[in-house]
């Protein structure tokens, strides 16, 4: 059988494999890849089940059950330890044999919280169970910084979770039909691969300003209901109820689907290109600000209207973006805040005196970089 291994884009493969073939970390080369593993990125627009070496197909197609051996996920895969990542590595499990295993870098606890990723101990408090009779763990620590996982006697847990909906529903439908259009489907994957790392970001933004238990109201305004949906559905926050604003005059159905099966809470779906004023909301993002506005002007009357819909002590999140300055919206502020930065690659507050950690040299670079330029980061507004 074969053994794939997953990457966010060519630009890592290299790395991504080196760091499962190092002898320092593998001295007994237990879990050390094949010559013949084949790569799957993230952003290939190549859909097919007949992988290649010669050729980087996409990870994101619907396989077949149990049809490889290994499942190695690159350092690079943006997986991190929440509902979605866990509905994630719970799809791999399915697709290896029952003798395969899915294998995965994990951090240090302290490292794992930082970043919002895997550490041992969040791997095995959602996916720990015995394998058949020998009553052996099914996640084993093989090296330094390198965990595997199995499904043991008990299945595995399904999370609540946007992505189920792609998993359950879309993925089992093209099963039956086939892909008619690659560039949609392509579309599709891309805006749920952009969500596990916004939602990442989001949820551990509010775990740092509002606990994991205070309930809390929340606000996507003009995303595509994914967020929302993800957010509203997360084990590790308290929302209690969450709203989603767009223009976008679909039906409610349209959004609610990304609500897992058998969860009890509805979105609230509005459709209007105004924040609604009479809802105050203790977290509004605001993701696709420079998509959809290109004034600087209506740009910071869109920031100070949604400031106007938060209780005091709320939060506006949106990305930045190159060549536009965080300090015009700041300025115009006619109310007390407090204004800070989070990386768009971890779930991570930047600061200027230190550089965040990684196990990739190639992310590494790419978080001193944000870190110091601070373009496309993630904004954090409170409302004083």
């Amino acid at each position: 059988m074969t053994d794939i291994i997953l990457h966010k884009s060519e630009k890592y493969i290299n790395e991504d494999i080196d760091y499962y073939c190092s002898d320092m970390r593998d001295k007994h080369g237990m879990i050390k890849p094949d010559r013949s593993i084949i790569s799957l990125t993230l952003n290939s627009k190549k859909f097919t089940d007949l992988i290649k070496k010669e050729e980087i197909s996409s990870a994101f197609f619907p396989f077949n059950k149990h049809i490889f051996n290994r499942i190695y996920i690159g350092l690079s895969v943006p997986l991190f330890a929440n509902n979605w990542g866990a509905v994630f590595l719970r799809y791999l499990l399915y697709l290896v044999d029952k003798n395969g295993y899915v294998v995965l870098p994990v951090y240090a606890e302290r490292q794992g919280i930082e970043k919002n990723y895997w550490s041992r101990s969040a791997l095995e408090d959602i996916f720990r169970s015995r394998i058949k009779w020998w009553g052996m763990s099914n996640i084993w620590a093989e090296n330094d910084g390198v965990m595997s996982v199995r499904i043991g006697r008990k299945e595995p847990p399904k999370k609540n979770s946007s992505l189920n909906y792609l998993f359950d529903h879309y993925f089992e439908q093209l099963k039956e039909k086939g892909i008619e259009n690659e560039n949609e489907f392509h579309k599709i994957i891309k805006k749920n691969i952009i969500n596990a790392t916004i939602s990442a970001i989001v949820e551990k933004i509010i775990i740092d300003f509002f606990g994991r238990k205070k309930p809390i109201t929340f606000c996507e305004i003009d995303g595509d209901g994914l967020l929302s949906s993800e957010i509203f559905q997360s084990d590790y926050i308290n929302v209690n109820k969450a709203s989603f604003i767009t223009n976008n005059a679909e039906k409610n159905d349209t959004y609610n689907k990304y609500l897992s099966d058998g969860f009890s809470k509805k979105l609230d779906v509005y459709f209007s290109d105004k924040i609604l004023s009479d809802n105050l909301f203790d977290v509004i993002t605001v993701f696709k600000l420079h998509d959809n506005i290109e004034n600087v002007e209506e740009k910071i009357k869109y920031i100070e209207d949604a400031f106007d819909s938060l209780r005091t002590g709320g939060l506006i999140i949106f990305n930045d973006k190159k060549n536009f300055s965080i300090d015009n919206i700041l300025i115009s502020l006619k109310k007390q805040y407090k204004h800070c930065q989070y990386s768009s690659i971890v779930a991570t507050k930047l600061d200027k005196k230190r550089n965040i950690p990684h196990y990739s040299d190639i992310i590494v670079d790419e978080l001193k970089k944000e870190n110091k330029f601070r373009e496309n980061v993630i904004n954090v507004i409170q409302k004083q």
